[in-house]
């Protein structure tokens, strides 16, 4: 496992820059360049599309993002996902949000929150935000068509806010009324998996009328479950119901889909030894290949106890990439790692040269990442703010 020693803030930027170009040129020599449209950019530029990371602080010039605003610049990292330590008030965030979006980049960042309404939120009334109920209060009070009202105004909110992508809706059907992580937190819209597939497609279509995109999670299904994965490993196995997948093979069949989080959930059925986050045969054969998916998949919270807990950072990345999700997220605010994306880029450059990931899977998630991206621009009522 590699572990770095975490030096002194002004000497953090040099180190980065130092460790990264030492390594690439002795790995890169040992990667074959693509011929097609990619060949202009280096593997790295790719490989860092593929990261979303939390960040500290609440201001661009704040010391605690001195490493930060290198790495955007640099291309290290693709998105950020923001947390209540990130707001102080509306105003503030706003301007936050702005700065960062101005560092020069070649892609647009995408800038994300978790924002579904109810117990799961992130812009809050104290900080001068509208909340909005939950999932569950929706599914069982409201029509469609003040559904759509409802999420309109969350999705205006979060453009306004200069952000572009909603970590929601949860599409996981509420099997399992207790479950502690979906059921006793009334973030499933229904036990009826059509009724989540029109509530869903209602949050997704108010949110692409915004210009913001969302991701559906958690794959394959998190609402029968008996665990919490921030806590460790949920098992699924004798748990999961088909009727879960329901949601998802429809929201794909229709193009209503921008995004898939891959959860950390383990169906010994389908893969012994990894959860869906990290297994080949739940993202690649099963979701792209059974179900025809074809656009990004994000991981789930790498840094979650279910994970961390069973396996070392290596192998998390190789066996995520791997297994054919294209953003990995580390966003755990109470553990951040500024060298985090140096480590991440390390491990796929030393396994693209050993021959552990095959660099056109690099190739494919950056395709994939750049197709979404380009939406950014050219979504309803997009600004460059």
């Amino acid at each position: 496992m590699i572990r770095f020693q975490k030096p002194h803030l002004h000497s953090r930027k040099l180190i980065y820059f130092v460790l990264l170009s030492l390594f690439s040129f002795a790995a890169y020599g040992q990667i074959e360049t693509p011929t097609d449209s990619l060949s202009q950019l280096s593997i790295e530029q790719e490989i860092g599309q593929m990261i979303m990371v939390g960040i500290r602080g609440t201001h661009l010039n704040s010391e605690a993002l001195n490493l930060t605003r290198a790495q955007i610049t640099g291309g290290d990292i693709g998105g950020i996902i923001f947390f209540k330590h990130n707001i102080k008030n509306s105003r503030q965030f706003r301007i936050f949000v702005k700065s960062l979006k101005s560092l020069p980049n070649d892609q647009p960042l995408l800038m994300a929150v978790d924002e579904e309404g109810g117990l799961v939120r992130r812009l809050r009334k104290s900080q001068g935000f509208e909340e909005f109920p939950s999932a569950a209060h929706v599914g069982g009070k409201l029509s469609l068509s003040e559904a759509y009202d409802l999420y309109s105004r969350m999705a205006d909110q979060i453009h306004q806010t200069g952000l572009n992508l909603n970590l929601a809706p949860v599409v996981d059907v509420n099997i399992n009324k207790i479950s502690p992580a979906i059921g006793q937190l009334n973030r499933s819209f229904s036990k009826n998996p059509g009724q989540v597939f029109d509530f869903s497609e209602t949050f997704i279509r108010a949110h692409n009328d915004a210009g913001v995109l969302t991701t559906l999670k958690h794959y394959p299904g998190h609402g029968s479950s008996r665990e919490d994965s921030h806590n460790g490993i949920t098992d699924i196995t004798n748990t999961w119901r088909s009727s879960e997948q329901i949601p998802f093979k429809r929201l794909i069949d229709s193009a209503r889909v921008d995004m898939i989080m891959a959860g950390h959930l383990m169906d010994r059925g389908v893969d012994a030894k990894y959860p869906a986050s990290m297994s080949k045969a739940h993202i690649q054969s099963k979701l792209r290949d059974e179900m025809g998916y074809s656009g990004v998949v994000i991981t789930d919270d790498l840094q979650m106890g279910a994970i961390i807990q069973s396996f070392d950072l290596e192998e998390i990345v190789i066996a995520a990439i791997n297994a054919g999700c294209d953003i990995l997220q580390f966003s755990d605010p109470l553990d951040l790692d500024e060298n985090l994306p140096l480590k991440i880029k390390v491990i796929v450059l030393q396994a693209i040269k050993d021959g552990q990931i095959d660099p056109q899977r690099i190739h494919e998630s950056y395709n994939r990442i750049s197709d979404l991206k380009s939406r950014l621009s050219t979504s309803p009522n997009s600004t460059s703010d």
